[in-house]
């Protein structure tokens, strides 16, 4: 086994910390990243902050914090211990 195998790659959560854009822009956003129903999506944008997805590659991570910030939501995206 190569020594690269042992380290994973790192993890990171995706957490919306606040929503100063248009809710709607923002809700659907948080709809479309997550797969919940516009209702949960509302109640999510609602009760901050929230995770909204766990564990994710970098560069997934990244992705989904982009779209998430052109909908108006500021986004942190803190790596798993």
């Amino acid at each position: 086994m190569q020594k690269n195998q042992l380290i994973a790659e790192q993890k990171f959560n995706v957490v919306l910390t606040a929503a100063d854009g248009k809710k709607v822009d923002i809700i659907q956003a948080v709809k479309d990243a997550t797969g919940l129903s516009l209702i949960e999506s509302k109640s999510v944008v609602e009760n901050l902050p929230a995770v909204l997805r766990e564990k994710l590659p970098k560069a997934e991570a990244e992705a989904l914090e982009k779209a998430l910030e052109a909908a108006g939501a500021t986004i942190e995206v803190k790596p798993v211990q």
